[in-house]
């Protein structure tokens, strides 16, 4: 499972100073490996301005857990506050998936 966050208008004030210095202890609790964060971002299509980070865990129930534990709801305003953020958790694909493989999906 994967959590990605695109952190727009981005303010590296005290909250988010608060938030990068806490939110590492709530990942290692639940087994989070950090995949992607990266400002700016090569953008070869369309707009982009954000900053974006792509967490893994083990599986999509996993990341919810995570993203709705304590530990991570008392950090979780402060990057909330520090951007306009959307945050979304996906689940991964199988081993040898492509992309063909969404046409099932189209009928």
């Amino acid at each position: 499972g994967y959590v990605l966050v695109r952190s727009d208008d981005l303010d590296p004030g005290d909250d988010l100073r608060r938030y990068v210095a806490e939110v590492d202890a709530t990942l290692e609790r639940y087994g989070t490996e950090i995949l992607v964060q990266s400002f700016p971002a090569a953008v070869p299509e369309g707009e982009w301005s954000g900053f974006v980070t792509l967490l893994r865990f083990e599986s999509v129930e996993a990341a919810r857990r995570w993203y709705d534990s304590p530990e991570y709801a008392a950090v979780r305003p402060m990057r909330q506050a520090s951007s306009t953020p959307t945050a979304i958790l996906v689940e991964g694909v199988a081993p040898g998936h492509r992309s063909s493989d969404l046409l099932a999906l189209f009928g």
